[in-house]
Protein backbone atom coordinates (compact mmCIF):
# COMPACT_ATOMS: atom_id res chain seq x y z
CA UNK A 1 0.00 0.00 0.00
CA UNK A 2 2.99 2.12 0.86
CA UNK A 3 4.33 1.34 -2.39
CA UNK A 4 1.18 2.32 -4.46
CA UNK A 5 1.21 5.67 -2.64
CA UNK A 6 3.87 6.63 -3.98
CA UNK A 7 3.38 5.65 -7.52
CA UNK A 8 0.26 7.71 -7.28
CA UNK A 9 1.99 10.92 -5.84
CA UNK A 10 4.38 10.90 -8.59
CA UNK A 11 1.86 10.51 -11.09
CA UNK A 12 0.04 13.26 -9.83
CA UNK A 13 3.07 15.45 -9.95
CA UNK A 14 3.79 14.38 -13.42
CA UNK A 15 0.47 14.98 -14.53
CA UNK A 16 0.24 18.98 -12.82
CA UNK A 17 3.78 19.54 -13.79
CA UNK A 18 2.87 18.21 -17.65
CA UNK A 19 1.90 21.44 -19.04
CA UNK A 20 4.90 23.46 -17.62
CA UNK A 21 6.89 24.34 -20.53
CA UNK A 22 10.70 23.65 -20.23
CA UNK A 23 13.31 26.93 -20.14
CA UNK A 24 14.98 27.11 -23.27
CA UNK A 25 19.18 27.45 -22.32
CA UNK A 26 19.52 29.59 -25.07
CA UNK A 27 16.83 31.96 -25.11
CA UNK A 28 17.49 33.22 -21.56
CA UNK A 29 21.22 33.55 -22.52
CA UNK A 30 20.17 35.74 -25.59
CA UNK A 31 17.44 37.77 -23.44
CA UNK A 32 20.28 38.37 -20.72
CA UNK A 33 22.59 39.70 -23.80
CA UNK A 34 20.17 41.28 -25.22
CA UNK A 35 19.97 45.89 -24.87
CA UNK A 36 16.89 47.23 -22.38
CA UNK A 37 14.58 47.62 -24.87
CA UNK A 38 13.89 51.75 -26.38
CA UNK A 39 10.29 53.24 -24.09
CA UNK A 40 7.57 55.27 -25.40
CA UNK A 41 8.32 59.06 -25.34
CA UNK A 42 6.67 60.56 -22.72
CA UNK A 43 2.43 61.66 -23.52
CA UNK A 44 2.46 65.41 -25.45
CA UNK A 45 0.69 68.17 -22.99
CA UNK A 46 1.50 66.16 -20.39
CA UNK A 47 3.43 69.42 -18.91
CA UNK A 48 2.75 72.95 -19.82
CA UNK A 49 5.59 74.51 -21.90
CA UNK A 50 6.16 78.02 -23.79
CA UNK A 51 6.17 77.01 -27.29
CA UNK A 52 2.99 74.73 -27.59
CA UNK A 53 1.12 77.54 -26.82
CA UNK A 54 0.11 80.43 -29.17
CA UNK A 55 1.89 84.19 -27.81
CA UNK A 56 -0.61 87.54 -28.14
CA UNK A 57 0.41 89.96 -29.62
CA UNK A 58 1.72 91.75 -26.53
CA UNK A 59 4.01 89.36 -25.55
CA UNK A 60 2.35 87.66 -23.26
CA UNK A 61 1.71 83.98 -22.79
CA UNK A 62 -1.12 82.01 -22.94
CA UNK A 63 -0.89 78.79 -20.39
CA UNK A 64 -0.03 77.73 -17.30
CA UNK A 65 3.53 79.06 -17.01
CA UNK A 66 6.30 80.73 -19.10
CA UNK A 67 8.84 79.18 -18.30
CA UNK A 68 11.27 76.74 -20.39
CA UNK A 69 13.31 75.29 -18.18
CA UNK A 70 11.96 76.83 -14.55
CA UNK A 71 11.58 75.56 -10.95
CA UNK A 72 9.68 71.71 -10.19
CA UNK A 73 7.19 73.28 -9.16
CA UNK A 74 6.54 74.70 -12.45
CA UNK A 75 6.76 70.84 -14.50
CA UNK A 76 3.33 69.89 -12.07
CA UNK A 77 0.51 68.75 -14.78
CA UNK A 78 -1.33 71.13 -15.90
CA UNK A 79 -4.37 69.80 -16.50
CA UNK A 80 -6.35 72.66 -17.95
CA UNK A 81 -3.26 73.34 -20.42
CA UNK A 82 -3.21 69.20 -21.19
CA UNK A 83 -7.45 69.49 -21.68
CA UNK A 84 -6.96 72.62 -24.02
CA UNK A 85 -4.25 70.74 -26.62
CA UNK A 86 -6.42 67.22 -26.53
CA UNK A 87 -9.06 69.21 -27.64
CA UNK A 88 -7.17 71.46 -30.05
CA UNK A 89 -5.29 68.36 -31.50
CA UNK A 90 -8.30 66.08 -32.28
CA UNK A 91 -9.97 69.14 -34.07
CA UNK A 92 -6.73 70.22 -36.17
CA UNK A 93 -7.14 66.62 -37.93
CA UNK A 94 -3.01 66.09 -38.22
CA UNK A 95 -2.08 65.33 -34.68
CA UNK A 96 -1.95 62.35 -32.84
CA UNK A 97 -4.35 61.87 -30.19
CA UNK A 98 -2.98 62.59 -26.58
CA UNK A 99 -5.28 60.14 -24.60
CA UNK A 100 -5.71 56.47 -25.60
CA UNK A 101 -7.69 53.70 -24.13
CA UNK A 102 -6.00 51.11 -22.14
CA UNK A 103 -5.97 48.20 -24.48
CA UNK A 104 -7.96 44.66 -23.21
CA UNK A 105 -5.74 41.81 -23.08
CA UNK A 106 -7.00 38.59 -24.36
CA UNK A 107 -8.25 36.52 -22.17
CA UNK A 108 -6.17 33.52 -21.16
CA UNK A 109 -6.80 29.90 -22.49
CA UNK A 110 -8.51 28.00 -20.30
CA UNK A 111 -6.55 24.87 -18.77
CA UNK A 112 -7.83 21.43 -18.58
CA UNK A 113 -10.88 20.54 -16.80
CA UNK A 114 -10.98 19.13 -12.89
CA UNK A 115 -12.23 15.37 -12.79
CA UNK A 116 -11.41 15.27 -9.45
CA UNK A 117 -15.03 15.23 -8.18
CA UNK A 118 -16.08 12.23 -10.77
CA UNK A 119 -13.14 10.29 -9.73
CA UNK A 120 -13.91 10.25 -5.74
CA UNK A 121 -17.92 9.63 -7.01
CA UNK A 122 -16.82 6.36 -8.90
CA UNK A 123 -14.33 5.80 -5.81
CA UNK A 124 -17.15 5.70 -3.32
CA UNK A 125 -19.40 3.62 -5.88
CA UNK A 126 -16.53 1.07 -6.28
CA UNK A 127 -16.36 0.46 -2.78
CA UNK A 128 -20.30 -0.17 -2.38
CA UNK A 129 -20.19 -2.29 -5.12
CA UNK A 130 -17.15 -4.23 -4.21
CA UNK A 131 -18.36 -4.68 -0.17
CA UNK A 132 -21.99 -5.08 -0.79
CA UNK A 133 -21.09 -8.13 -3.49
CA UNK A 134 -18.97 -9.45 -0.81
CA UNK A 135 -20.29 -8.76 2.76
CA UNK A 136 -22.91 -12.14 2.75
CA UNK A 137 -19.80 -14.53 1.83
CA UNK A 138 -16.36 -13.30 2.99
CA UNK A 139 -15.67 -12.37 6.72
CA UNK A 140 -15.61 -9.05 7.58
CA UNK A 141 -12.12 -7.92 6.58
CA UNK A 142 -12.11 -9.53 3.34
CA UNK A 143 -15.01 -8.12 2.14
CA UNK A 144 -13.79 -4.52 3.26
CA UNK A 145 -10.54 -5.23 1.81
CA UNK A 146 -12.43 -6.23 -1.64
CA UNK A 147 -14.23 -2.47 -1.84
CA UNK A 148 -10.94 -0.27 -0.23
CA UNK A 149 -9.02 -2.34 -2.93
CA UNK A 150 -11.97 -1.12 -6.13
CA UNK A 151 -11.63 2.33 -4.54
CA UNK A 152 -8.15 2.41 -4.42
CA UNK A 153 -7.99 1.21 -8.10
CA UNK A 154 -10.61 3.93 -9.16
CA UNK A 155 -8.19 6.48 -7.83
CA UNK A 156 -5.12 5.14 -9.67
CA UNK A 157 -6.76 4.68 -12.93
CA UNK A 158 -8.44 8.46 -12.24
CA UNK A 159 -4.75 10.07 -11.87
CA UNK A 160 -3.46 8.16 -14.56
CA UNK A 161 -6.31 9.50 -16.99
CA UNK A 162 -5.51 13.05 -15.64
CA UNK A 163 -2.44 12.91 -17.45
CA UNK A 164 -3.97 12.97 -20.63
CA UNK A 165 -7.23 14.14 -20.23
CA UNK A 166 -8.41 16.69 -17.60
CA UNK A 167 -6.80 17.26 -14.70
CA UNK A 168 -6.80 15.82 -10.39
CA UNK A 169 -6.06 18.17 -7.60
CA UNK A 170 -4.19 17.18 -4.31
CA UNK A 171 -7.08 16.18 -3.08
CA UNK A 172 -7.25 13.02 -5.08
CA UNK A 173 -3.93 12.43 -3.54
CA UNK A 174 -5.13 12.81 -0.08
CA UNK A 175 -8.00 10.40 -0.45
CA UNK A 176 -6.13 7.61 -2.26
CA UNK A 177 -3.31 7.78 0.28
CA UNK A 178 -6.23 7.52 2.87
CA UNK A 179 -7.57 4.37 1.23
CA UNK A 180 -4.26 2.71 1.29
CA UNK A 181 -3.61 3.24 4.65
CA UNK A 182 -7.23 1.69 5.39
CA UNK A 183 -6.43 -1.06 2.92
CA UNK A 184 -3.46 -1.55 4.79
CA UNK A 185 -5.27 -1.82 8.52
CA UNK A 186 -7.96 -3.97 6.95
CA UNK A 187 -5.55 -6.54 6.13
CA UNK A 188 -4.92 -6.65 10.04
CA UNK A 189 -8.40 -7.62 10.87
CA UNK A 190 -8.97 -11.18 11.77
CA UNK A 191 -10.43 -13.30 9.51
CA UNK A 192 -12.81 -14.99 12.19
CA UNK A 193 -15.04 -11.76 12.90
CA UNK A 194 -17.94 -12.24 10.47
CA UNK A 195 -20.18 -9.47 9.21
CA UNK A 196 -23.09 -10.24 10.93
CA UNK A 197 -23.52 -9.24 14.63
CA UNK A 198 -25.17 -12.50 16.99
CA UNK A 199 -26.61 -13.29 19.86
CA UNK A 200 -26.01 -16.23 21.39
CA UNK A 201 -25.75 -18.24 24.45
CA UNK A 202 -24.93 -21.66 25.41
CA UNK A 203 -25.95 -23.74 29.06
CA UNK A 204 -24.13 -27.40 29.18
CA UNK A 205 -26.54 -29.01 32.03
CA UNK A 206 -23.37 -31.10 33.01
CA UNK A 207 -19.51 -32.22 32.35
CA UNK A 208 -20.68 -34.08 29.36
CA UNK A 209 -22.25 -31.10 27.39
CA UNK A 210 -19.41 -28.29 28.00
CA UNK A 211 -17.71 -28.79 24.01
CA UNK A 212 -14.07 -28.39 23.99
CA UNK A 213 -14.38 -25.31 22.18
CA UNK A 214 -17.05 -21.81 21.26
CA UNK A 215 -16.61 -19.86 18.50
CA UNK A 216 -18.37 -16.59 18.09
CA UNK A 217 -17.67 -14.34 14.60
CA UNK A 218 -19.01 -11.17 15.79
CA UNK A 219 -21.20 -10.41 18.26
CA UNK A 220 -22.39 -11.03 22.26
CA UNK A 221 -22.18 -14.76 23.68
CA UNK A 222 -22.63 -15.86 26.89
CA UNK A 223 -21.50 -19.38 28.37
CA UNK A 224 -23.57 -20.51 31.16
CA UNK A 225 -21.51 -23.12 33.11
CA UNK A 226 -23.36 -22.30 36.54
CA UNK A 227 -25.06 -25.66 36.77
CA UNK A 228 -22.50 -27.47 35.86
CA UNK A 229 -20.61 -30.04 38.46
CA UNK A 230 -17.13 -30.73 38.30
CA UNK A 231 -16.18 -33.63 40.62
CA UNK A 232 -13.86 -33.24 43.10
CA UNK A 233 -9.96 -34.50 41.62
CA UNK A 234 -11.47 -34.02 37.88
CA UNK A 235 -10.03 -31.21 35.48
CA UNK A 236 -12.34 -29.68 32.21
CA UNK A 237 -11.06 -27.65 30.13
CA UNK A 238 -12.86 -25.68 27.33
CA UNK A 239 -12.14 -22.91 25.06
CA UNK A 240 -14.45 -19.49 23.84
CA UNK A 241 -12.74 -17.44 21.28
CA UNK A 242 -14.84 -14.23 19.85
CA UNK A 243 -13.73 -11.91 16.60
CA UNK A 244 -15.34 -9.01 17.48
CA UNK A 245 -18.27 -8.13 20.43
CA UNK A 246 -18.03 -9.30 23.90
CA UNK A 247 -18.44 -13.08 25.62
CA UNK A 248 -19.37 -13.50 29.54
CA UNK A 249 -18.79 -16.78 31.19
CA UNK A 250 -20.85 -17.69 34.27
CA UNK A 251 -18.31 -20.53 36.40
CA UNK A 252 -19.20 -22.73 38.66
CA UNK A 253 -19.66 -21.24 42.35
CA UNK A 254 -17.65 -24.21 43.93
CA UNK A 255 -15.35 -25.15 41.34
CA UNK A 256 -11.36 -23.96 41.22
CA UNK A 257 -10.72 -21.87 38.36
CA UNK A 258 -7.63 -21.81 36.37
CA UNK A 259 -8.13 -18.38 33.88
CA UNK A 260 -6.17 -17.11 31.00
CA UNK A 261 -8.07 -14.58 28.94
CA UNK A 262 -6.32 -12.89 25.92
CA UNK A 263 -7.86 -9.38 24.70
CA UNK A 264 -6.46 -7.95 21.05
CA UNK A 265 -8.28 -4.50 21.88
CA UNK A 266 -10.47 -4.34 24.34
CA UNK A 267 -11.00 -4.56 28.15
CA UNK A 268 -11.02 -8.04 30.81
CA UNK A 269 -13.90 -8.29 33.73
CA UNK A 270 -12.66 -10.88 36.48
CA UNK A 271 -14.92 -11.26 39.68
CA UNK A 272 -13.56 -9.12 42.00
CA UNK A 273 -13.77 -5.65 39.58
CA UNK A 274 -16.27 -3.10 39.38
CA UNK A 275 -18.42 -2.42 36.68
CA UNK A 276 -17.56 0.90 35.78
CA UNK A 277 -13.70 -0.40 36.40
CA UNK A 278 -13.63 0.09 32.62
CA UNK A 279 -10.09 0.36 30.92
CA UNK A 280 -9.65 -0.78 26.98
CA UNK A 281 -6.03 -0.87 26.28
CA UNK A 282 -4.51 -2.84 23.23
CA UNK A 283 -2.82 -6.10 24.18
CA UNK A 284 -4.30 -6.73 27.54
CA UNK A 285 -3.51 -10.60 29.20
CA UNK A 286 -4.30 -11.96 32.80
CA UNK A 287 -3.96 -15.52 33.85
CA UNK A 288 -5.02 -16.38 36.91
CA UNK A 289 -6.45 -18.69 39.39
CA UNK A 290 -9.75 -18.49 41.32
CA UNK A 291 -10.45 -20.21 44.59
CA UNK A 292 -14.13 -20.76 45.76
CA UNK A 293 -15.53 -18.79 48.25
CA UNK A 294 -15.44 -19.33 51.79
CA UNK A 295 -18.17 -22.26 52.70
CA UNK A 296 -18.63 -24.20 49.11
CA UNK A 297 -18.06 -27.78 48.58
CA UNK A 298 -15.69 -29.21 47.09
CA UNK A 299 -15.31 -29.63 43.41
CA UNK A 300 -12.73 -30.30 40.21
CA UNK A 301 -10.94 -27.54 38.56
CA UNK A 302 -12.04 -25.84 35.45
CA UNK A 303 -9.77 -24.43 32.81
CA UNK A 304 -10.74 -21.16 30.85
CA UNK A 305 -9.36 -20.37 28.01
CA UNK A 306 -10.80 -16.70 26.73
CA UNK A 307 -9.38 -14.85 23.25
CA UNK A 308 -11.14 -11.70 22.13
CA UNK A 309 -9.99 -10.28 19.23
CA UNK A 310 -11.49 -6.57 19.74
CA UNK A 311 -14.28 -6.35 22.46
CA UNK A 312 -14.65 -7.16 26.04
CA UNK A 313 -14.36 -10.83 27.82
CA UNK A 314 -16.24 -10.63 31.20
CA UNK A 315 -16.19 -13.66 34.07
CA UNK A 316 -18.04 -13.90 36.82
CA UNK A 317 -19.24 -16.61 39.72
CA UNK A 318 -22.34 -18.05 40.21
CA UNK A 319 -24.13 -16.82 43.23
CA UNK A 320 -25.69 -20.18 43.98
Amino acid sequence: AVILSLLLAGAAYWSRRRGTPSPDPIAAQAAADAPPEPQAPPAPAAYPSWWREPIVKDGTYVGGTGYLWGPEDSRDLDIATAVGVGVRSGSGGGAKDVWRPPQARPPKPRGPRGIGGWVFLFALLAAGLGTGLTWETQPLGTSLQTGLACALGVFGLGIAVSAFLGRTGAGSIVLAVLTAGLLAGSTAMPDDIGTDWTRTGWRPASVAQIRPMYDLGAGEGKLDLSTVRVPAGDTVSTQVEVGLGRIHVIVPRDATVRLRVEVGLGDIQVPGDGRKDVDVAPGKYEEMTLEPPPGAGKAGTLRLDLRVGAGQAEVSRAAS
